[in-house]
């Protein structure tokens, strides 16, 4: 298994989204969109499947999923890491006690190994009031330090680690995925960019560009997602008041270039603006759009909610930023200033809008495209399917289809 993970690490890396969305008996279906350099999403049927009792996705990293999963309803968690492309999933041995002091969950995986961080707070310092593993509870952090306990796949056993770094005042309640790049994994956390490093273990806290000392509403962040560039750059996104921002985290030589004309504290100043959407220029590209959401005309702002929309990807090739609106999943191609719709997730006769997306890089073969819903211009360019879900019953008869063939 471990030589097929390491082949498949040098093939060309596809880019979905797996859809997770749980019905009033506790199951679940995962669907997963294949997305094309153009932004188009496609379903792929491979890639789907359902559980009986839901489980949340914690992470992603390259092909791998981290499932977290309620036990018997108790306050305790069951960890499962699973092989999207094989579809195998291995359970992780149980860590009882620990669930209430969780704040984040991360998956880092090269290609042989793979290691799941937890990210704890301190047992002496209130960790009763941590955030639970999904990162949407929120709460004041109480003090203390950041301690982790992490799984190598290639001991088969969790180690503690103790960091020293003191935990932020307030933990995060926004659902942001982590991010695994460049021998790290990356949180955002009460305000700061948590990094881990694999191989030496060191870790450290970053000032994100939207911190604030001071609460007012526009210092409110209301969506936000990590995504790294071709080049291993990291770039933090968010939407606040004022529309969506995308940061790029400084290495090096940006520092350097930067120091010749100004100076300045680079202990303070890690992040450059990449590009800002204004919410007036993303409701002027797709009025029926909005017009659904109740926002009436492009000029009158009076009703407009800025947390109806977060950030959740960015494809670089296509320049495209995927957002999610509510009961819609759209994209946003900042080369062309178009705004389409990716896919709609309600159920009919009913406010069906309990489904959340997941950005899932994998490595082989695409599955066969299969689409529904209506046909949508994208600026002028080739056009696409809007997806509506959940089409738990259009997986099932494309399964019996490819069955009796």
């Amino acid at each position: 298994m471990e030589a097929r993970m390491f082949n498949a690490m040098e093939k060309h890396n596809n880019v979905g989204f797996l859809c997770h969305y749980v019905f009033g008996n506790g199951s679940a279906q995962y669907v997963f969109l294949d997305v094309d350099n153009d932004g188009a999403a496609s379903l792929n049927p491979s890639l789907g499947f359902s559980l009986a009792a839901s489980a949340h996705v914690c992470a992603s990293c390259n092909g791998m999923l981290l499932f977290s999963r309620n036990i018997n309803g108790d306050n305790l968690l069951s960890f499962h890491v699973f092989d999207i492309t094989v579809r195998r999933s291995v359970a992780l041995p149980p860590l009882p006690h620990l669930t209430p002091r969780i704040i984040a969950l991360g998956l880092a995986f090269d290609g042989r190994h793979y290691q799941v961080v937890l990210v704890l707070s301190s047992s002496s310092h209130g960790g009763e009031e941590a955030t639970t593993s999904t990162g949407t509870t929120g709460g004041h952090g109480g003090g203390g330090i950041i301690e982790m306990e992490i799984f190598s796949s290639e001991t088969g056993t969790w180690r503690h680690h103790t960091t020293m770094i003191p935990l932020p005042p307030y933990l995060p309640k926004l659902s942001s995925a982590p991010l695994y790049s460049n021998g790290s994994i990356y949180w955002e956390l009460g305000g700061y960019l948590l990094v881990h490093n694999i191989q030496s273990a060191h870790s450290y806290l970053l000032q994100l560009p939207n911190h604030s000392w001071t609460w007012s509403w526009r210092s409110m962040t209301f969506g936000q997602c990590l995504w790294e560039s071709k080049e291993g750059r990291i770039h933090y996104c968010y939407t606040d008041y004022q529309g969506i921002h995308t940061w790029a985290l400084m290495n090096q030589q940006d520092h350097d270039y930067y120091s010749a004309y100004y100076t300045y504290d680079h202990r303070k100043f890690n992040w450059s603006l990449a590009h800002t959407v204004p919410h007036h220029i993303l409701l002027s590209q797709n009025s029926s759009i909005f017009l659904r959401l109740g926002q009436s005309t492009h000029s009158d702002f009076s009703n407009w909610k800025p947390y109806y929309i977060s950030p959740y990807a960015y494809s670089e090739d296509s320049q495209t930023l995927f957002l999610r609106l509510p009961g819609i999943f759209a994209a946003y191609n900042l080369r062309t200033q178009t705004l389409k719709e990716v896919c709609t997730y309600s159920f009919p006769g009913t406010n069906f809008y309990c489904c959340s997306f997941f950005p899932v890089v994998y490595n082989g073969r695409k599955g066969n495209a299969v689409v529904m819903g209506n046909i949508t211009g994208f600026g002028g360019e080739t056009e696409a399917v809007v997806v509506s879900l959940p089409i738990a019953d259009t997986l099932l008869c494309q399964r019996s289809k490819e069955k009796e063939s």
